[in-house]
């Protein structure tokens, strides 16, 4: 399918959400690759229709003339609040705010999510960084878990989520996929990064020759590289007692 095609099909589905919930809907957009004219043959078609808090529509999902095609409907308090939110999924979560084809809109709503997003801009990211920190962390303990278990089927799937560590260098850069085929060259393109990281990476997810022990040893060196990078920040990852 064209991005014509997505946008026309986006413009049909805009018109019935409108017609169907009418004064419930406040704005209507596309988002992710299609919103940004990077969309490919396969690829889906996000939309987000924000209703009016009170309001409870079941989101859609289905496939279509081929492609997947996915309706979100958000409550606008519920919305507004995620979108001034700066945690540990910053990096994969903040474009879905920011970029945006816009379909329908009531009363120019879409400036209250804009200021949102300013604020979220403006957070410090000191529990974001702890957040993401505990997830590469919770993923080498994972690694560490099936290899001590010697399930090497499952070593291999939980090295592959480590690779999952450039979220992590993505917050820690300020900076935010605006596609997932780019996640993690976004991620390499980073001027602060572990040594070899591409390369550790690559060791990760199999896709150069490597051996057990070197693919435990690439989730070891990165876990404790990227929380070193994190607590140079004066961000605490390990707490001294038990938080309640």
């Amino acid at each position: 399918m064209t991005h014509e095609e997505r946008l026309a099909i986006a413009a049909e589905l805009a018109r019935r959400i409108v017609d169907t919930s009418g004064d419930a809907v406040l704005a209507v957009f596309i988002t992710s690759s299609t919103a940004k004219g990077l969309d490919r043959e396969h690829s889906d078609l996000e939309i987000s229709a924000v209703v009016r808090d009170g309001v409870e529509i079941e989101g859609k999902s289905y496939v279509y003339r081929g492609v997947l095609i996915e309706i979100d409907y958000p409550r606008e308090t519920r919305l507004l609040q995620k979108a001034r939110r700066r945690g540990g999924r910053w990096p994969v979560e903040a474009d879905g705010y920011r970029s945006r084809l816009v379909l329908f809109e009531r009363d120019g709503w879409l400036r209250r999510l804009d200021a949102a997003v300013a604020e979220s801009d403006a957070q410090d990211v000191t529990r974001a960084l702890q957040h993401a920190a505990t997830m590469v962390i919770e993923s080498r303990d994972k690694v560490r878990n099936a290899r001590l278990e010697g399930d090497r089927l499952d070593f291999r799937v939980q090295a592959y989520w480590t690779a999952d560590a450039a979220n992590l260098v993505l917050l820690l850069n300020g900076r935010y996929m605006i596609t997932t085929r780019w996640y993690y060259r976004h991620a390499f393109e980073c001027p602060q990064q572990p040594a070899d990281f591409r390369q550790r990476i690559e060791m990760l997810v199999g896709i150069v020759p490597t051996t057990d022990e070197e693919i435990a040893g690439a989730a070891e060196s990165l876990t404790d590289v990227l929380v070193a990078m994190v607590t140079a920040r004066g961000v605490a990852v390990e707490s001294p007692d038990l938080v309640v």
